[in-house]
């Protein structure tokens, strides 16, 4: 059986419920009961420890978890999110490496195994750490539990009505004492809801064509200038919410897009709120129905390497590939839809994903040319410095061990004239004069660590960066979409130009192996 350790980790107190960590630990141990040779061992928690203010060193239970390793008394290290291990891009990601070197598998209940098996992986891991995530969502996937539980009780968990209601105050309270908003009907949007039911279900209007009649007929959109199209028509039709059952989970949300799930992932409430009914489910199933029947039967989507990122730059429509040939050409819904958007250029797609790539493995280059290069020197600076205290340190050292021979044949005089007083004066200087040698042997031995780790730094930043380009050229297509997905936010085509926009800057970012 493996042995499994569990850290739980909470940044203040008042994210403690009884001085515990529940959802952590439930999850963890749901998790632990699926796989058939894994035991629960030990659980660590960390309360009020931030993962980004407090550095490895400092964390105690962290330091524990890595004494444990040395002693073989774990196999595996299981968190809830990988964030609970830490969120310091120059620290993590080489805790994390240093378990994995040991033999430890390092598991999330939310996002699997972390492996380092191959450059890719230590690439991809390296990446993960550098970005900043909000900790709105970090804290959204952390209750995500607890929101499953409320949604199966009827409980809408949504921050904003859906269109079609209002938040009023209720006489309900949360676990914390807050009063919970709830659902009402707002009667003049669900005029508009059942206009739209109606329309597919009696009508049998596809979403293309109910999105023109809203829009021709000047029914307005909740935010204001957002005309309707079909994926807003779409949303509406198939949220369960309108036949009086509320749900969570129909989006995935966590890696950057704002992907649908399949409708089996959601959850849904176990009992109807008739209170929050706008259409019949009869007519809901039979707007639903004619939608699945309409579907094309084509296969399933093409996976393209930007795919979910390419938008028009003047409308801000998506842009999307029309066709299957070698010659595919990326056109722009909203242009489709209105007529009106001003982009006409229609990129080829290879010709796209190309210039995209190239930009890509330039960006990598940039940094690995000019960043890498004043990292480098920056460590030789500071080897040099150590390199000089460590002269220093050593002639010190030589004084006081010198000092102590002479303190040594002082006290055997003293005794020889059986000077008790004089002993004890030798003899004080003597124990002052070894806890000085032995503060001064410590600051040389880590001196001589530090030195070592930059010598260390240097080499691994020579060998590992220079190759990104090509790591990233050479990769397949799941691999080249892991990495995009960590660097860009989204490609925003013009008829001059692309706008490749990034989410954030690795000039600051340092890939090395640390222990």
């Amino acid at each position: 059986m493996k042995r499994v350790g569990c850290l739980y980790r909470v940044s203040t107190k008042k994210q403690t419920y009884n001085n515990d960590i529940p959802v952590q630990k439930e999850a963890c141990r749901k998790f632990i009961k699926t796989k058939n040779d894994w035991t629960l061992e030990k659980e660590y928690m960390e309360l009020g420890v931030s993962g980004y203010k407090v550095g490895e060193k400092e964390r105690d239970v962290l330091q524990t978890i890595k004494k444990d390793v040395s002693n073989n008394k774990i196999d595996i290290l299981l968190v809830f999110m990988f964030d609970r291990i830490g969120r310091r891009e120059d620290e993590t990601p080489f805790v994390v490496k240093w378990l994995i070197d040991q033999g430890i598998e390092v598991w999330s209940v939310n996002e699997g195994q972390r492996e380092i098996k191959n450059s890719y992986d230590r690439l991809i891991n390296y990446i993960t750490y550098w970005q900043a995530q909000g900790e709105s969502e970090k804290i959204s996937i952390r209750a995500k539990e607890e929101r499953i539980r409320l949604t199966k009780l009827g409980i809408y968990m949504g921050y904003y009505a859906p269109f079609g209601y209002k938040m009023v105050e209720s006489d309900l309270y949360s676990k914390i004492g807050k009063q919970r908003k709830v659902l009402e009907i707002y009667e003049e949007e669900a005029k508009t809801i059942r206009l739209i039911y109606n329309l597919i279900a009696i009508n049998e209007y596809g979403t293309d064509k109910v999105a023109i009649y809203l829009n021709n007929k000047k029914i307005k959109r909740r935010k204001k200038g957002i005309l309707w199209d079909s994926n807003a028509i779409l949303e509406i039709v198939k949220n369960p919410i309108y036949k009086g059952y509320v749900s969570f989970g129909k989006r995935n949300k966590m890696k950057g897009n704002n992907n649908r799930r399949q409708k089996e992932d959601w959850i849904i409430a176990e009992k109807r709120n008739d209170s929050i009914v706008i259409i019949s489910e009869e007519i809901w199933e039979k707007a639903n129905n004619l939608i699945i029947s309409r579907k094309r039967k084509s296969g399933e989507r093409v996976l393209r390497l930007l795919s979910g990122y390419t938008r028009c730059g003047y409308c801000g429509n998506y842009i999307v590939p029309k066709g299957k040939t070698k010659y595919t050409y990326m056109l722009c819904k909203g242009k489709q839809k209105t007529g009106k958007c001003e982009y006409r250029k229609n990129y080829r797609v290879d010709i796209l994903e190309g210039i995209v790539s190239n930009e890509i493995k330039i960006y990598l280059d940039t940094y690995k040319k000019i960043d890498l290069k004043n990292e480098v020197e920056k460590r030789i600076i500071n080897i040099k410095e150590r390199k000089e205290k460590v002269v220093l340190l050593n002639q010190k050292i030589s004084n006081s061990q010198n000092r102590i021979v002479e303190l040594k044949n002082e006290i055997v005089l003293a005794l020889m004239e059986n000077n008790q007083d004089e002993k004890k004066k030798i003899g004080d200087e003597y124990n002052s004069e070894l806890e000085n040698l032995a503060h001064l042997n410590k600051n040389l031995e880590e001196l001589q660590d530090e030195i070592n780790k930059n010598n260390k730094d240097i080499n691994n930043l020579k060998q590992c960066i220079p190759v990104w380009s090509k790591e990233f050229e050479n990769a397949p297509l799941e691999i080249k979409r892991q990495i995009l997905d960590k660097l860009i936010d989204k490609v925003y085509l013009y008829n001059d130009k692309v706008e490749i926009r990034v989410k954030y800057p690795i000039s600051t970012i340092l890939i090395g192996e640390r222990n």
